[in-house]
């Protein structure tokens, strides 16, 4: 228990910042939670933390160590959850923020399983370009694509994107099929501006285990996933895109992948919320359906 105890110290230094704030939020002296920490860097013959008289700097050691353990404790919450809400119907509103066209290629179709299963939760769900790094709005949880910005919400890692470059048979016909990326600089591609941060996305590939990055003056851009898709399918140009929102074209033939050799691993899809002790059965059975539908992701 002891070993538990220094676990729980750490992370809460980490989060908090500070020996002192820990030791208020606690409850016990500021030596106590220092005399804690010694003892588990002794324990694992490393440092944790770099400590000044001015602030605490996690180590590489220690941010891994922190990473770790966070997921350790989450799981542990899970299992005590799982056997303390067994028997225990899930029941009411739950407020779940996606991605718009994650909601509507990947989610939405498979909502009509969760909603039979659980008929007494009511689901609120907030499509948007721009998914909030924080949870807010009266969100009880959100999906998310990149890393998580804070510490203090949990990640449960759901899945990950694979970029896909394609085009049009009709485009492809008319001016040829691009052997390298190189290739693309005497192409038609069309771009994509992040709503988060404003700026155009680099494309990305894969050669010789190395990850590229190209930027692309298109001559089009757009600011939705769902536009830069439809000017594709319209034979505008060449796109790279998230292969869920590509799929169902390239199914349907409306959309040649191209340069497959090439293609790389994007980001990790998450679904992040707030720490708790006490995560409510709405919440633990949609992420637990989350985690399910994505592990058939494309």
């Amino acid at each position: 228990m002891d070993r538990l105890h220094g676990i729980v110290v750490y992370l809460r230094i980490v989060e908090i910042g500070t020996l002192s704030g820990t030791a208020r939020d606690l409850g016990v002296s500021t030596a106590a939670i220092s005399a804690t920490l010694a003892r588990l860097e002794a324990k694992l013959s490393v440092t944790l933390l770099d400590r000044t008289t001015r602030r605490l700097r996690v180590t590489e050691e220690g941010a891994e160590f922190y990473e770790r353990c966070k997921k350790l404790m989450f799981d542990l919450d899970e299992a005590e959850l799982s056997i303390g809400s067994a028997g225990k119907e899930p029941r009411g509103k739950l407020k779940v923020g996606i991605p718009s066209g994650l909601c509507k290629m990947w989610v939405v179709p498979h909502l009509p399983d969760f909603i039979k299963k659980y008929p007494a939760v009511s689901l609120e769900i907030v499509c948007s370009d721009f998914v909030p790094y924080t949870i807010d709005d009266g969100l009880d949880l959100s999906i998310q694509v990149g890393e998580l910005h804070s510490s203090r919400l949990v990640m449960k890692h759901l899945s990950s994107i694979n970029y896909v470059v394609c085009a049009s048979p009709k485009y492809l016909d008319a001016k040829g099929i691009p052997q390298t990326p190189e290739d693309l600089k005497q192409h038609a591609c069309i771009s994509y501006r992040r709503p988060r941060n404003g700026l155009i996305r680099e494309w990305r590939f894969k050669d010789r285990d190395k990850n590229q990055h190209m930027e692309i003056d298109g001559y089009l851009t757009f600011n939705s996933g769902e536009a830069l898709v439809s000017a594709a399918v319209a034979g505008l140009g060449v796109i790279q895109s998230a292969e869920y929102y590509v799929r169902p074209m390239i199914d349907a033939g409306q959309l040649i992948p191209i340069l497959e050799s090439y293609t790389v691993k994007g980001h990790d899809i998450s679904v992040v919320f707030r720490q708790s002790k006490n995560l409510p059965p709405k919440m633990r059975v949609f992420i637990d359906f989350l985690s399910e539908i994505f592990q058939k992701f494309p």
